[in-house]
């Protein structure tokens, strides 16, 4: 078959030689000028030997090669229209180089600036195609490439010959001229280009050997000025490969943020999932990760030489590998946070071999990088063998580079879910541990359902002492209330026996806002829906006013919502606004979900969500911040004549709710000079807490939170209820005016606490004038400790004597709503009606207090300079 092929080709040959014109003409028509251009060029290169060794002949050769330079640059800017790599355009421009100047035979070598020592070439021999580079790089020894590092660190082009310097002539490799017609000869002369990247270090090295003829000076300079050309095409090949390596890295990254967010679950998963990804950016065959644990000083790894296989799932044990971190590469990394690109992995004395001895596996390449977050490297990426038997590049370094911010940025986070996974599911046992302790014991339930005795007392009264019960009987009360109210058939006794009686479990034992209070204001709701006969607030508003007085106050602490942001609480951070009260409901809410103690479950889901967003507007409303800006609004509903408000608007309905809350939330303000008296201590009594850890905070706390200024106590009283209690009462009477009960008695207790005001006004007078007496009488002042002590006045009930004031009006509770006229408010000196600053703090009527949107007291001389900066429009604090 091979002779009678090589006859047919021997029959062709002979037919195209006697046959020149065809040939002429067949050519010209049917193949194009690039084919012919390779031809020329592949021609002149199995030629470059010349019949005769004489120097006439070389330089007539030269002259004709150089005479092509112009199709050869053609042929380069060719190269650049089709899909090139840097390695294409390199190899097309050694081999013009070499053409042009005429050279008989070459070779490139590549450098890696960050490692000197290591250098490759690639694998060529004279008949190695001109188009296509060669595919395999192989790695040079260090007797080969003396001359060309030399080069390399010059950075300048240089001759030899071996008549000059025969010594220091380097080895002409044999290989290069294998398959050339006289391969025997021996290369006497060798001039070396190099070729500058853009930092300025040298990538790569021309090597040109020439059997006969010195390089001379034109020889450089035709190499030096294709190299410009080349260089340039060089620069644009690679920006090409940028934007595409961009593109492709867009596409790449996107399948990754996928694979993020569907393996956020699991953190192991995660990094395996990753780690895949990264192996298929590099192109590695293993890939390892290591966690930094600073704690220890150690490097951690769960997924640890993964190997490439793709298409296939990999279910891997899950094994935990820990290393000190001042060992090996991947401990280098993490410490100094750079990038480590080794190509030889034997040659760093840092390299661990250990781990090849004992799995067999041997280690070429080391591609190492940090991963960082917020500027601190949170782990380290170990990619180990390229799988092409190539190195890793550089850009293999800048893509991975990007890769790793998205790397860390889900590490991090899947880091972060892990710990909330975990504080998670230490929630729900610290949940059902407090649902435990929290929730009323079932033989509580059981005693509170057995107990027969009847609720004898009228609760259908507002001035009813709350003290007078105890907790259990409370409990009994607020179920009679309950069924009075609604239609106890529709719900489950022992449900909302048992929901009660946890609501009572979660108030705080603090002084004031504890169960008594929740039950007071309760209470108070219950007399104010049992009394309007209208029923102007539908079934599901009344349900939820009611069950929203009973848990306004759960798990109060006792503290104002300012004093909370103050110290940082948590509940702070969690609510920006009304902090204490998103808390209260959101306990209410946290109770009705516990097993048992829904009292709503017999309505439909959306009747629960509408009752629920009734109850949390109602307790929020109870902050009394959202007051001011709420009696402003009904104020001016009932400027008019007739009034505005209009019952069957539910925007008006919301704000009837909310003034009502704030009502019953006031209602001890409202109850006989007696039940005041007692409510008023215990006020203070959490008052002083909180300024006793003001003060030992360093902070000094205002006169009313002061429990060595008892003497505040009746002026704070009267700014409370004249700005407050007094205003809210007298807009509630005029929408419901069953409610004028509260207002009236509100109205007995602020002349009270004047009445009190006034008589330790008139103490300090006198204790004034004796300071003045002694002083002008030469002597010595009253002792602080007796000055308190005339000041003080005693608060305990034996000891209180209703003033006459409080005598000087008479409440008949059914009057007739037109006799009791609402309060009319005093203006200030800018004609306004009790204003409000843009500090949030309202002015007393007396114009001696003031009172800040939580109904905290403050003095009038302090305001001073608070009142200056509004007027003056700084509202810089």
């Amino acid at each position: 078959m091979t002779s009678f092929k090589d006859a047919e080709e021997q029959e062709v040959r002979e037919y195209l030689d006697n046959n020149r014109e065809f040939l002429d003409h067949y050519v010209t028509e049917n193949i194009n000028k690039e084919t012919i251009a390779k031809w020329l060029t592949n021609k002149s290169k199995l030629n470059q030997v010349p019949p005769s060794s004489s120097k006439g002949d070389w330089a007539q050769y030269r002259l004709k090669q150089k005479s092509c330079k112009k199709q050869i640059f053609l042929d380069l800017l060719k190269v650049l229209n089709d899909e090139c790599t840097e390695h294409t355009v390199l190899w097309q421009l050694a081999s013009y180089i070499s053409c042009s100047v005429g050279v008989d035979a070459h070779r490139v070598y590549k450098l890696f600036p960050d490692h000197p020592s290591f250098v490759q070439y690639f694998l060529s021999d004279a008949l190695t195609p001109q188009d296509e580079p060669p595919k395999e790089l192989v790695r040079a020894e260090a007797e080969q490439v003396r001359v060309v590092l030399e080069v390399a660190k010059s950075g300048t082009c240089r001759r030899l010959s071996r008549a000059d310097d025969p010594q220091n002539f380097p080895n002409v490799p044999e290989m290069l001229f294998r398959g050339l017609k006289n391969s025997a000869v021996t290369a006497d002369h060798v001039m070396y280009q190099p070729i500058l990247g853009k930092n300025g270090k040298t990538t790569y090295v021309i090597e040109m050997w020439r059997v006969h003829d010195y390089f001379d000076d034109i020889d450089e300079e035709i190499s030096s000025n294709f190299l410009v050309l080349g260089s340039l095409a060089l620069h644009y090949c690679n920006l090409y490969l940028d934007k595409k390596r961009e593109r492709n890295m867009s596409d790449f990254l996107l399948d990754v943020v996928k694979a993020i967010f569907e393996e956020m679950v699991s953190l192991d998963q995660l990094i395996k999932r990753i780690l895949e990804f990264a192996q298929r950016l590099v192109n590695a065959d293993r890939a390892s990760l290591f966690l930094v644990d600073y704690r220890n000083f150690e490097l951690v790894s769960t997924v640890f030489d993964l190997k490439f296989e793709p298409g296939h799932e990999r279910d891997m044990e899950k094994k935990e590998i820990r290393m000190p971190i001042n060992r090996g590469i991947a401990g280098h990394v993490a410490l100094s946070g750079e990038t480590m690109n080794i190509p030889d992995a034997y040659s760093d004395y840092r390299f661990n071999r250990e781990v090849d001895e004992a799995t067999g596996y041997k280690t070429e390449c080391i591609l190492c990088m940090p991963i960082k977050v917020e500027g601190s490297v949170i782990g380290v990426v170990q990619m180990v063998n390229k799988r092409n038997d190539g190195n890793f590049g550089h850009e293999d370094e800048v893509a991975f580079e990007i890769f790793s911010t998205f790397f860390g940025l889900a590490l991090h986070h899947a880091r972060l879910y892990d710990r909330i996974m975990r504080k998670e599911q230490k929630y729900r046992v610290a949940l059902e541990v407090l649902s435990y302790h929290n929730t009323c014991r079932e033989t509580e339930v059981m005693a509170m359902l057995a107990d027969q005795t009847p609720i004898t007392v009228d609760l259908d009264d507002f001035y009813i002492d709350p003290f007078r019960f105890d907790d259990f009987e409370k409990c009994k009360c607020v179920i009679k209330m309950f069924s009075e109210l609604f239609d106890l058939a529709n719900f489950d006794l022992s449900t909302l026996t048992r929901f009660v009686l946890t609501v009572k479990k979660n108030y705080r034992m603090v002084p004031y806002h504890n169960f008594d209070h929740g039950w007071t204001v309760a209470h108070a709701m219950y007399v104010m829906l049992r009394n309007d006969f209208k029923k102007r607030f539908n079934y599901k508003m009344r349900l939820a006013l009611f069950v929203a007085c009973l848990c306004h106050d759960l798990d109060h602490r006792g503290y104002t919502n300012k004093y909370m942001s103050e110290i940082a609480s948590p509940l702070a951070a969690m609510y920006t606004t009304s902090t204490l009260e998103h808390h209260h409901f959101n306990i209410t809410v946290t109770i009705l979900q516990q097993d048992g103690h829904n009292i709503f479950s017999h309505i439909t889901s959306e009747e629960y969500k509408e009752i629920l967003g009734f109850i949390r507007h109602c307790i929020l409303a109870t902050d009394l911040a959202k007051f001011f800006p709420n009696v402003d609004k009904l104020n001016q509903l009932h400027a008019t004549e007739p009034p505005q408000f209009d019952w069957a608007l539910n925007s008006h309905r919301d704000l009837a709710m909310a003034i009502s809350m704030t009502a019953a939330d006031l209602a001890a303000s409202a109850k006989p000079w007696h039940i005041q008296i007692k409510t008023v201590k215990v006020i203070f009594e959490e008052f002083y807490d909180q300024g006793d850890k003001e003060r030992a905070a360093g902070k000094e706390p205002i006169p009313m939170m002061d429990r060595y200024k008892p003497d505040q106590q009746p002026s704070s009283q009267v700014g409370f209820l004249s700005q407050i209690c007094v205003p809210c009462y007298s807009a509630l009477y005029r929408i419901l005016p069953n409610t004028k009960p509260l207002y009236a008695m509100a109205l007995k207790n602020l002349e009270g606490w004047k009445a009190r005001a006034d008589e330790i006004q008139r103490k300090l007078d006198r204790e004034k004038a004796e300071r003045e007496r002694q002083d002008e009488a030469g002597c010595a002042g009253t002792s602080d400790a007796r000055f308190k002590t005339l000041l003080k006045v005693e608060m305990e009930e034996e000891d209180c004597v209703v003033p006459k004031a409080c005598m000087s009006r008479s409440v008949e509770g059914k009057e007739d709503e037109r006799k009791l006229e609402p309060i009319t408010w005093e203006e200030d000196e800018v004609g306004r009606e009790h204003v409000a600053t843009r500090s949030g703090i309202w002015r007393h009527i007396d114009g001696g207090t003031w009172i800040d949107e939580e109904g905290v007291v403050i003095e009038g001389k302090a305001m001073n300079s608070i009142v200056r900066r509004d007027r003056n429009g700084d509202n810089s604090d």
